[in-house]
């Protein structure tokens, strides 16, 4: 069984943001993680594809440039875009 919370945490993501991006609400979010129902099999297929397909946390350190923080967000945003584009089809 997934659990959705760690999920949600190794992605960055705050309840919200893994609402919009697996097309559900922020109260089914908090169902999961209350244990108090679960993901159907195409949401838990939809968080794993985020887990594969997204870069892991950036840790950010002095030396990063902003525009490689920007290059990296809008390459996450990009894919988020793409899940719910195929989520709403």
């Amino acid at each position: 069984m997934m659990d959705v919370r760690q999920a949600r945490e190794e992605l960055g993501f705050s309840q919200a943001e893994l609402a919009e991006a697996v097309g559900v609400t922020t109260r089914t979010i908090q169902n999961w993680e209350a244990g108090v129902s679960a993901p159907k099999p195409t949401q838990v297929k939809a968080i794993e594809r985020l887990l594969r397909i997204l870069p892991p946390p950036v840790e950010v350190k002095e030396h990063d440039t902003v525009s490689r923080l920007i290059g990296i967000i809008e390459s996450q945003q990009r894919v988020i875009e793409t899940l719910a584009r195929e989520h709403n089809t």
